[in-house]
């Protein structure tokens, strides 16, 4: 495949609020970025390539009839990057996979961006890895029971004189010792009631200017929620 051949429609961000989740499709891939509006392969200034991650979702969009609702997602900005690098790791997973959702949000841009003509877009991410079809076999079905086979028992013959036998007492059984309980320290929650990962949302998007009614609207929360969180 070229790499300028892409087999599905890209993912825009046209307005704050824009949103897409979808199921991926395949492991992501990288592809050199192209020079705007031309098919001319782009580069740093210090002659590397600028590179850029694709992800092939399918999400529910459609724009007519035959949208089949298959979309490429270009990850080439850092924050975009760094929005989905902590989903993942939020989700305890090491990528991507196939079979995994994962849901991006244009949340607004950056007051501090070098280029205020071209300012750099925030971005939120949530992920949920694919589960794997092995645990959802039952354990009973892969380890039943095959009964044994019984051998035939061949007759005695009865004995001539019954011997008496001198019981013997029984030995003394070890009685169970209780098991040992161990406790395991569990993480307080926070006093907002949010996630880790909400937490580190809210205080990076408050840092970048975000106003707090977007960073609710975007995390699901509430602004009393938001005040216990300290900037």
């Amino acid at each position: 495949m070229s790499l300028f051949e892409s087999s599905s429609k890209g993912v825009k961000f046209d307005a704050v609020g824009a949103t897409v989740t979808g199921v991926v499709q395949s492991a992501p891939r990288e592809r050199q970025q192209t020079k705007f509006g031309t098919q001319e392969p782009d580069f740093w200034p210090n002659g590397d390539p600028k590179m850029q991650i694709l992800v092939d979702l399918k999400t529910d969009q459609r724009v007519d009839a035959s949208d089949d609702g298959e979309r490429t997602l270009y990850v080439a900005s850092k924050n975009m990057k760094r929005a989905i690098g902590e989903a993942i790791r939020a989700a305890g997973a090491s990528d991507i996979a196939p079979g995994g959702t994962l849901t991006v949000q244009y949340l607004g841009n950056d007051p501090a961006s070098k280029n205020p003509a071209n300012p750099a877009k925030m971005y939120a991410a949530t992920y949920t890895a694919p589960t794997s079809a092995f645990a959802q076999q039952p354990a009973a079905a892969a380890a039943a029971p095959v009964a044994a086979p019984q051998q035939p028992v061949a007759a005695q013959p009865a004995p001539a004189q019954q011997q008496y036998v001198q019981p013997v007492a029984p030995a003394a059984v070890a009685q169970p010792q209780a098991p040992v309980q161990q406790s395991v320290a569990v993480p307080a929650p926070h006093p907002s009631g949010l996630t880790d990962q909400q937490v580190s949302q809210v205080q990076q998007l408050r840092g970048a200017g975000i106003p707090d009614a977007q960073i609710a609207a975007a995390i699901n929360a509430t602004q009393q929620q938001l005040d216990l969180v300290a900037s």
